[in-house]
C-alpha cells in the first residue's frame, strides 16, 4: 500500500511537467495554380513540430468575397491522421485528428479550389492571394511557394510580394513564380499580387469580373507602396538616433509621476461584480485608452442588451442568427433604464431591423457599407468617456509631460518627416513594428508617439488610490472568470448570473475562455438556456464589429467601387494551429 501511495505521489509531482506542451511551425510549402479557366487551385504542406500531447492540427480558410471553395481535401505525411471539415463562421476549418501518442513531427497536407478568387478586368487579370494569413498564432520559420499561371508566359507576368521584408528569394521561370520567405511572425500576413494578360473568354462562374481598367491603378498602388516602404526605413534610421535622447525621459517621468500608490487591498479573486459599472465603462478603463472603449466594449453592450431582454437571440438556424427586438415601438431614444450610449446601440439595431427583427449576416453586411458605422463608433466612444470621472481615477501629469517632450523632438525632426506619408498598417510595413518597439521614438506625430502614449497612458500616468482599487478589483474578477478551479469551487448560482458575467467577460477580453469554463461547469440542460451558449456568435460579435469598423473607415486611396485592393487585400490567408 505504501509503495502504491509513493508511486501516486511521484506521478502527481510529474503531472505539471507532463502537461507542459508547445508546438512550432517548421515550414510551409504552397503550390498555387491558376487554371486556364481562372480557377485557383492551392495545395499546402504545413510541417508541425510537437512538444507534448496534441490531438488535432487545423487550418481555417475562407472563400474570396462573393466566391466559393470547392474540392477540399487533406491528409497527413509522416504519420496518418483522420481528415474532416467543419463549417465555421464565414469559412471552413480543415482538421487532421492526430494519432496517439502525438508524433514529434507531422506534415498536414490540404488542397482546395477557389472560385471567384481571380479578378478579371477589361485590360488585365489579377491574382491577389495571401500565402499566409494573420490568424496564425505561431510564426512560420520557412515558407516556400510556387505560383503557376497556366494561361500566361513569364514575360507577360508582373508580380509583387507584400511585405517584402520576409522575402528571401523570388524568381520567375516561364509561367512559374518561385518564392522563399523566412521568419514570418505570428498574426502577420504575406501575399503576392500578380497581373497578366486578360483571360480570353472569362466565365463569371470561375472568376470575378470588373467592367473597368485596372493595370495603371495597380502599378500606381504598388509604386506608392514601395516608395512608402523606403521612406519608412529612412525614418527608422533617423529615429534610432533620436531614440538615444528619449531613453532617459520615460524612466525619469515614471519614477516621478508614474509609480502606483499603495492601497490596502489584498484580494485574490472577486467572485461578484466589483462595481455597478456598465460593460462599456469597464472596457474603457481596463482595455481601452483610459476612457475610450475598444470594439469589445461595443460588443459587450450588445450582449448586455440581450441579457437585459431588450433583445433576444434566435439561433435555431446557425447559418441565419436573428436578433429580435423586445421593446415596444417608441420614439427614438426613449427606452427607460438605458444610458445614452446604450440607447444609441439599441437605436442602431432598430434602424437596421425589419419587422422588429434583424438578421445578423445582413446586419454585418450593412455596417460595412459607407462610413456610417465608423463615424458612429467614434462618436459612441466619446459618449462612453463622458460617463467616466477620469480626474477621480487617473492622474495624467507624467503622460502629458511626455507628450510635450515628444512634441519638441517632433519639431526637431520635422524636416525629415514632412515628406513622409502617414505611417500605415504594421502588418503591411513590418518596419513600423520596429519603430513601435521603441515607444518613445517620434516616428510621426499621431500614429506613433501620441497614439502609443495614449494607448499605454498608465505607464507614465498614475492611478489615484480610488482608480487603483477599481482596476485591481476588476483584474481579480477577470482572473476569477478565467480560473477554472475558482469558478468550479464558487460557481455563480444561476444561468442568468452566468450570462451577466459573460457580458463583462466580453468587456474584459476573455469571453472565449469564460464561455469554455461555463460550458464545463454548468449542467448541459441548464447551459442550453443561456443566451450566450454558442461560441460561434459570442466570439463572432467582436470579429464582425471589428471587421465592419475597419471596412467602413474612410480610405484616402479608395477608388470608389473599384475591385482593385491595396496591400493586404488579397483573398486566402486565414490561420490555423494545433490543439
Amino acid at each position: 500500500m505504501a509503495f502504491v501511495s509513493a508511486i501516486a505521489l511521484i506521478l502527481l509531482l510529474l503531472l505539471p511537467i507532463a502537461s507542459a506542451r508547445d508546438y512550432s511551425l517548421e515550414s510551409a510549402i504552397l503550390n498555387v495554380t491558376v487554371s486556364p479557366e481562372g480557377i485557383v487551385h492551392v495545395q499546402e504542406f504545413l510541417t508541425y513540430h510537437f512538444d507534448g500531447t496534441f490531438y488535432e492540427v487545423y487550418r481555417q480558410v475562407y472563400p474570396p468575397p462573393g466566391g466559393s471553395m470547392e474540392n477540399i481535401q487533406g491528409y497527413c505525411e509522416g504519420s496518418s491522421c483522420d481528415f474532416y471539415v467543419n463549417d465555421i463562421y464565414g469559412g471552413y476549418e480543415l482538421v487532421g485528428r492526430l494519432p496517439s501518442p502525438t508524433p514529434e513531427n507531422i506534415t498536414f497536407v490540404t488542397s482546395y479550389d477557389y472560385y471567384g478568387g481571380l479578378k478579371v478586368y477589361n485590360d488585365v487579370s489579377e491574382l491577389h492571394y495571401k500565402f499566409w494569413g494573420d490568424e496564425w498564432e505561431k510564426p512560420v520559420h520557412n515558407l516556400a511557394a510556387t505560383v503557376t499561371i497556366v494561361p500566361s508566359k513569364g514575360s507577360e507576368i508582373t508580380y509583387w510580394l507584400h511585405p517584402n521584408d520576409y522575402t528571401k528569394t523570388a524568381t520567375i521561370n516561364d509561367n512559374t513564380i518561385t518564392v522563399q520567405a523566412t521568419d514570418i511572425p505570428a498574426n502577420s500576413w504575406y501575399e503576392i499580387r500578380a497581373i497578366f494578360p486578360r483571360l480570353t473568354s472569362p466565365d463569371s462562374r470561375y472568376v470575378t469580373m470588373y467592367d473597368q481598367n485596372a493595370k495603371f491603378q495597380i502599378f500606381r498602388i504598388e509604386s506608392q507602396y514601395a516608395l512608402k516602404q523606403k521612406a519608412l526605413y529612412v525614418v527608422f534610421i533617423v529615429y534610432v538616433l533620436l531614440a538615444l535622447s528619449l531613453l532617459i525621459a520615460p524612466f525619469y517621468l515614471y519614477f516621478k509621476y508614474g509609480r502606483e500608490p499603495d492601497i490596502a487591498y489584498e484580494g485574490i479573486y472577486e467572485r461578484e461584480l466589483p462595481y455597478d459599472s456598465s460593460p462599456a465603462v469597464v472596457n474603457a478603463m481596463m482595455k481601452g485608452a483610459i476612457g475610450l472603449p475598444t470594439i469589445e466594449g461595443f460588443a459587450a453592450t450588445v450582449m448586455d442588451l440581450i441579457h437585459r431582454d431588450y433583445l433576444s437571440i434566435d439561433d435555431s438556424n446557425p447559418q441565419d442568427i436573428v436578433l429580435h427586438i423586445n421593446v415596444p415601438e417608441r420614439k427614438k431614444g426613449n427606452s427607460s433604464g438605458l444610458l445614452d450610449f446604450e440607447q444609441d446601440v439599441l437605436d442602431l439595431i432598430i434602424s437596421h431591423s425589419d419587422a422588429r427583427q434583424l438578421h445578423w449576416k445582413e446586419f454585418h453586411s450593412r455596417l460595412k457599407k459607407g462610413t456610417s458605422f465608423y463615424n458612429f463608433i467614434n462618436s459612441w466612444n466619446k459618449k462612453v468617456k463622458a460617463h467616466i470621472d477620469l480626474e477621480k481615477l487617473f492622474i495624467e501629469k507624467g503622460a502629458t509631460k511626455m507628450d510635450y517632450f515628444a512634441g519638441i523632438l517632433f519639431l526637431v525632426s520635422l524636416l525629415s518627416l514632412f515628406a513622409i506619408p502617414w505611417l500605415g498598417d504594421s502588418s503591411a510595413y513590418p518596419i513600423i513594428k520596429k519603430l513601435g518597439f521603441m515607444p518613445i521614438i517620434i516616428a510621426f506625430s499621431s500614429p506613433v508617439v501620441f497614439v502609443l502614449n495614449a494607448r499605454y497612458r498608465t505607464v507614465l500616468g498614475r492611478w489615484t488610490p480610488e482608480g487603483k482599487l477599481f482596476v485591481d478589483r476588476w483584474k481579480n474578477f477577470k482572473k476569477y472568470l478565467t480560473d477554472f478551479s475558482a469558478l468550479k469551487d464558487h460557481a455563480p448560482g444561476s444561468v442568468k448570473i452566468w450570462d451577466h458575467y459573460m457580458v463583462y467577460a466580453m468587456a474584459l477580453g476573455v469571453a472565449e475562455e469564460a464561455l469554455k469554463n461555463m460550458s464545463l461547469i454548468i449542467p448541459k440542460e441548464e447551459f442550453r438556456t443561456s443566451h450566450f451558449r454558442n461560441r460561434v456568435y459570442v466570439t463572432g460579435y467582436t470579429s464582425d464589429f471589428s471587421h465592419a469598423y475597419q471596412v467602413s473607415a474612410p480610405k484616402s486611396s479608395s477608388g470608389g467601387s473599384s475591385g482593385v485592393g491595396g496591400s493586404g487585400g488579397g483573398f486566402g490567408g486565414g490561420g490555423g494551429g494545433a490543439r
